[in-house]
């Protein structure tokens, strides 16, 4: 199947629409939490069921986006927004709400930009443990399945060599999952 790459415009749109969407979905379950908690369970259902919607939207944005980008790049964007936009938009307006006197917001977005750069902190030390157990996965798990299936054969298991053989196969594209969720973050 043929796929068109996207225009430069349209990957922006959709991007953007990505993210009003997932940003509604989480409004909206957030007041529904909060209604629930004030006993209005009708209203509290219905703001969910129209959050599902949102999120339906957002996740055939992403599979949208899939389809024209490689997950890495789409991961590596989100990491590398992450902390750049999100830990100086939260310090932007900590300072703002210094300025105007509130101190207890000023104060719980400066804690939330230093969990956000943690995050992406986190995001960095996976990507580095994901890069070592690719390299084992393939250099250990692969051969040792192989040198195993080699002599089951030698021993007239012919049955256990496939089966192994297989699995070694399966190993390796483990491995090569591993490598690109690594280098996606």
């Amino acid at each position: 199947m043929f796929v068109m790459a996207l225009g430069k415009e349209t990957e922006m749109g959709l991007k953007e629409l990505f993210k009003a969407n997932a940003e509604d979905f989480m409004s909206l379950m957030l007041v529904a939490e909060k209604l629930e908690q004030l006993g209005k369970k009708e209203e509290a259902k219905a703001l969910r069921e129209k959050a599902l919607v949102e999120l339906g939207h957002a996740k055939a944005i992403f599979e949208t986006l899939l389809k024209n980008q490689e997950l890495r790049g789409i991961v590596g964007e989100m990491a590398k927004e992450e902390q750049e936009q999100h830990v100086s938009e939260y310090n932007k307006v900590a300072m703002t709400a210094k300025q105007e006197g509130h101190e207890d917001i000023e104060k719980m977005l400066c804690s939330f930009a230093d969990q956000e750069a943690k995050i992406a902190e986190t995001i960095a030390k996976v990507s580095k443990v994901l890069n070592e157990m690719a390299k084992e996965e393939q250099e250990q798990h692969v051969s040792e399945y192989n040198k195993v299936a080699m002599t089951a054969k030698q021993e007239g298991h012919e049955d256990i060599e496939k089966m192994l053989c297989a699995f070694a196969e399966q190993e390796a594209k483990i491995s090569e999952t591993i490598k690109s969720v690594a280098k996606a973050l």
